[in-house]
């Protein structure tokens, strides 16, 4: 199977947010570097902490997505439960992981912390990554329509109540 071929059997928002926590983390490593070399801290344990925190952000990304994707299909109780229960595991391993990265003489809590930021940021380059995923695949996203267009399309799914009213405004 061809990368192309994969990557449309994956949830495109999914991998839209996760390719822009790696372009993020990319150039975040290169930065992380540079700044760790200039000013004495520990280059390799530094880059370590970020590309730690970027991979943590990802598995933190893809979580999110399971557990949305498995609260929706639940009553609306059982489904804020659950999402406030993937919430609150995921800060706790968030704390859990910045605490042991506090306590470790080597490595870098500061950019671990900034790092996983990352997945916060990538939210806001989420745009540009789906235009650059429509080129990749050669797709285009559909025009938006009107409601009226659309029930005129759909005549079927508009309510009986609201059949009288278009006739109204039409005569």
């Amino acid at each position: 199977m061809s990368l192309k071929a994969s990557l449309r059997k994956r949830n495109r928002t999914l991998l839209e947010l996760e390719t822009g926590i790696a372009v993020l983390g990319i150039i975040g490593l290169i930065v992380t570097g540079c700044i760790s070399f200039f000013s004495g801290w520990n280059v390799p344990w530094t880059c370590f902490s970020w590309a730690f925190g970027v991979v943590t952000a990802c598995v933190s990304a893809l979580d999110m997505y399971n557990v949305l994707d498995k609260a929706l299909d639940l009553p609306e109780k059982e489904a804020r439960r659950r999402i406030y229960f993937g919430y609150l595991k995921r800060y706790v391993i968030l704390g859990v992981l910045l605490a042991i990265f506090c306590i470790s003489d080597k490595l870098n809590p500061i950019a671990f912390f900034i790092a996983y930021m990352c997945l916060k940021l990538s939210a806001y380059l989420q745009p540009f990554m789906h235009k650059a995923y429509n080129s990749y695949f050669g797709e285009k996203d559909p025009e938006p329509i009107s409601q009226e267009e659309y029930d005129a399309l759909h005549p079927e799914l508009v309510p009986e109540n609201e059949k009288g009213k278009k006739q109204e405004t039409e005569v």
